[in-house]
């Protein structure tokens, strides 16, 4: 099957693009692309979506397309400009995509499109399943319009669907790329009382639910992308800090917190005690589901 991915440089692509017969990617730089994916793409388009149209051939063989791209939201404050950078390349960067797909003579079978647990806002102590209501905020009015923006090819018989991601575990770029340093330095710790639900899948599930997705004609809708195991940060904080065998004993407060990150700081107390009903439901098996055989496999 032939799948066009957005965001395919970047750490999820990587592992989905491995799982894939020769994908296309789209990328700002297309030189750059091909030196880092080489031979295991059939090609790269060039695209910068913030700014202009992408153009596909009308006669592209395109069976599946697979949206992956979007702002780094833990990267510099949110200010006025970043917050309309994170929006503008999620929601603007799919309508322009969905534009662009809607044009080719054959039309994919299935449009696979990110989102984010924020979409949930901070809803405490509840199990969270997909039929949860929306929280309140800029992260769930985001993740909001972002799911709109995919739903519009609906129309055209494309069937939809949207993976609803958590925190992404991985060897070589994610949360631990940041994190794995700190707590190997002791440095790591929990967030405030480390109570809050901390809702994390490990890459090789988020690639493998990404192909599921693709390989299966009844899915469709939203899908909670989160291993069937969530924990605690403070859950989390321990199983790290053995991991790597350091303590952790310096938590972080949200004051502190909020001076260094800004608004960003807020999100990363969230509880979010999501679990992937639908997906389990429909059969999708988890190569990770509990978090130390993660921790192992990434660290």
């Amino acid at each position: 099957m032939s799948v066009l991915i957005t965001g395919g440089t970047g750490f999820v692509g990587h592992y989905l693009i491995e799982r894939l017969e020769k994908p296309v990617v789209t990328s700002r730089n297309r030189q750059r692309a091909l030196n880092k994916l080489g031979d295991s793409v059939a090609d790269v388009i060039e695209w910068a979506p913030k700014s202009e149209a992408l153009n596909l051939d009308p006669a592209m063989d395109c069976r599946a397309v697979v949206n992956l791209m979007g702002d780094s939201i833990a990267e510099g404050r949110w200010t006025a400009a970043k917050k309309k950078s994170i929006r503008d390349s999620r929601v603007l960067g799919t309508k322009k995509l969905v534009e662009a797909v809607s044009k080719l003579d054959r039309k994919p079978d299935v449009f696979v499109s990110a989102s984010a647990v924020g979409y949930y806002g901070d809803p405490g102590d509840v199990v969270v399943t997909e039929s949860h209501q929306m929280g309140e905020g800029y992260l769930p009015e985001v993740c909001k319009q972002w799911e709109d923006a995919s739903d519009e090819i609906a129309a055209l018989g494309v069937r939809v669907v949207k993976l609803r991601i958590g925190i992404v575990l991985g060897s070589d770029g994610g949360a631990l790329e940041k994190m794995v340093p700190l707590f190997k330095w002791g440095l790591g710790g929990k967030l405030g009382s480390g109570r809050q639900w901390f809702p994390w899948i490990h890459v090789e599930d988020l690639a493998g639910m990404i192909d599921w997705a693709i390989q299966t004609p009844s899915a469709s809708g939203v899908y909670n992308a989160t291993a069937p195991n969530p924990v605690t940060n403070g859950q989390f904080t321990a199983a790290l800090a053995k991991s790597v065998g350091r303590w952790a004993i310096l938590p972080a407060p949200k004051f502190g917190l909020r001076i260094a990150l800004g608004e960003f700081a807020n999100s990363l107390f969230f509880s979010q005690r999501v679990i992937p009903q639908r997906a389990l439901e429909q059969g999708y098996q988890f190569q990770f589901p509990d978090l130390d055989a993660a921790l192992d496999d990434a660290i």
